[in-house]
């Protein structure tokens, strides 16, 4: 299935104060008392409550990428590390942003966001493992909420100032700092020291979560390297060292801990190739680009791999050769067609060559073996709505947002299939859930006011049910304006 981006290009002309100016509803309706002391007693009940304010900001707001293979690859990975960790107060979420530079940044509240590129560049599943364990550890040991407290201390901050200049200074680093020398009119070597600290211990508690969760310690040491190598003649620094700032002695005692473990070849996961053969065939690199890549990857010794060749298939179909696609599809699908990353794939081709009932027949088995995967279920119900199922569509998407309710593929779909069905006022309802996720909060109410229009008469409960809905958006969205 081809993936959606929320897509924004806002960095360029962001100002601190307009990171929070549309924040989203925290879980229940539930949102921290940000009085003038709040920041100096952040516990971890507001750390999270914050950090689900500001994740939804940033999936607003940066190309977050809605792949759902490459969604499930991440939180798999991400939480196969969290059952590792000591200290982990609240549920750890992962999302990618598109992107091909190298980074990666942790936010309040257990959110971690990786650029596609970090994976791209990773040689091994360990070496991308241990840029994940890094920002965890960052998380568990409270850094940016201890951080967000000792500054709150030195200065009055608003939770606009402070926290967008973290976030800010997460993504777009040279803005970042900017903005938090402004905003609080600390000295820049104070800064530094304080990260250095921060990321020194994160090295140590990283490895050895590396080292537990079953990955290679010795990987970080050895992409800390490869990183400092790519950056030494390079007249620009790399995003990520600019907020995980990398000198020698960083990677020599990186190295010094990782010794601590005994050195064994880790093996990647069969899921880890084809996830960098899918990011390398449609986040780096162009179709024709991509094309090459592959062929040239297949030609060499040792390069006749299926990751490389569903990485061929990937690019051809995005070049619009179908045929060429489904040859190499229908080989790996013979080998093994339980395979999500080849049912995907193959699901677009039969979409793309109008044999809807080709795609639902091979879909409805899957789906009846694995009824809760994502990849499974958005691909069935985006199959269901091109053979005008929509009510089969909406059976799907419910299901799924059941037990992953903030699916904002789900969502999209959710409103497509109701207009299929001219079902408006549904429609609206369903596109307002979908303002929301993107933390759009005027236009969600405007939705919610377009639904009740579309509503008869004799259609009290659900009035008075989207009534309600409009009344709590509006008290929520209002308590948060005010904390700005």
């Amino acid at each position: 299935m081809k993936f959606m981006l929320v897509n924004c290009n806002w960095l360029k002309a962001l100002s601190l104060s307009a990171l929070l100016t549309f924040p989203a509803l925290a879980n229940n309706n539930q949102l921290p008392d940000l009085g003038s002391n709040a920041f100096s007693t952040l516990t971890p009940e507001k750390e999270k409550q914050i950090g689900d304010v500001m994740m939804r900001q940033t999936r607003a707001r940066l190309p977050i990428v809605n792949d759902p293979l490459l969604d499930e690859y991440l939180n798999n990975l991400g939480q196969s590390l969290i059952a590792k960790a000591e200290g982990v107060r609240f549920p750890f979420h992962f999302y990618w942003v598109n992107d091909p530079d190298i980074n990666a940044f942790a936010t309040l509240g257990g959110h971690i966001v990786a650029n596609t590129g970090t994976l791209a560049v990773a040689e091994t599943e360990s070496e991308f493992a241990s840029v994940m364990s890094h920002e965890i550890v960052h998380v568990t040991q409270r850094h940016i909420a201890r951080s967000v407290e000792a500054r709150s201390q030195s200065a009055p901050l608003t939770m606009a100032s402070i926290l967008g200049s973290i976030l800010l200074a997460a993504v777009n680093p040279e803005a970042g700092m900017a903005g938090l020398m402004a905003s609080q009119g600390v000295a820049q070597q104070s800064a530094i020291n304080f990260t250095r600290s921060n990321e020194q211990e994160a090295d140590r508690i990283g490895i050895q979560l590396l080292a537990s969760a079953g990955f290679d310690p010795y990987a970080m040491p050895e992409f800390f390297n490869k990183l400092s190598e790519k950056t030494r003649f390079a007249n620009t620094q790399l995003a990520f060292l600019y907020t995980h700032p990398l000198s020698r002695a960083r990677i020599s005692d990186s190295r010094v801990r990782a010794q601590q473990f005994e050195q064994k070849f880790v093996p990647d996961s069969a899921d880890f190739a084809h996830i960098r053969a899918r990011i390398w065939a449609r986040y780096q690199l162009d179709n024709a680009a991509a094309i090459a890549h592959f062929q040239k990857k297949l030609a060499q010794p040792g390069g006749n791999t299926k990751a490389n060749q569903y990485g061929l298939a990937l690019a051809l179909f995005d070049s619009k050769d179908y045929q060429g696609a489904e040859q190499l599809l229908s080989k790996l699908r013979a080998s093994d067609d339980k395979n999500l990353f080849y049912l995907d794939a193959m699901t677009d081709v039969y979409l793309s060559t109008n044999r809807v009932k080709q795609a639902l027949e091979m879909l409805e088995q899957q789906y009846l073996l694995r009824p809760n995967n994502q990849v499974i279920t958005l691909n069935y119900a985006n199959a269901a709505m091109q053979g005008n199922s929509h009510r089969l569509a909406l059976h799907l998407l419910k299901n799924l947002l059941y037990y992953k309710n903030d699916n904002f593929l789900a969502y999209d779909m959710l409103t497509q299939a109701y207009k299929g069905l001219g079902d408006m006022a549904r429609y609206y309802e369903a596109r307002s859930d979908l303002y929301y996720q993107m933390a759009n909060y005027q236009k969600a109410i405007d939705d919610i006011n377009m639904a009740l229009n579309e509503l008869g008469t004799e259609e009290q409960l659900e009035n008075r049910r989207l009534e309600a809905k409009k009344k709590a958006l509006q008290t929520e969205f209002s308590r948060l304006k005010k904390l700005n």
